[in-house]
């Protein structure tokens, strides 16, 4: 059996993702090859999980500089 498509769609990163729905939106046939899962390294390896675990102490580095808190503690065991 043989199909025709339209379009093929290599990788379901972000860009994949995007660029396959709008190539179905105006009315193309798509293939989406994918070796991995849809979403990409950035959403199960990289980006996303990174800065699940980099951005909090970040946060509280900020939150010490602003404006205001400036020697003030906050107990983040209470907070978190």
């Amino acid at each position: 059996m043989s199909e025709h498509f339209d379009v093929a769609v290599l990788g379901m990163g972000p860009g994949g993702e995007v660029a396959a729905g709008r190539l179905l939106k105006a009315g193309k046939k798509v293939a989406v090859i994918e070796r991995e899962l849809i979403g990409g390294e950035c959403a199960y390896w990289a980006c996303v999980p990174s800065k699940t675990v980099l951005r909090p102490p970040e946060a509280r580095t900020e939150v010490h500089r602003a404006a205001g808190v400036t020697g003030a503690e906050l107990d983040w065991a209470e907070t978190s």
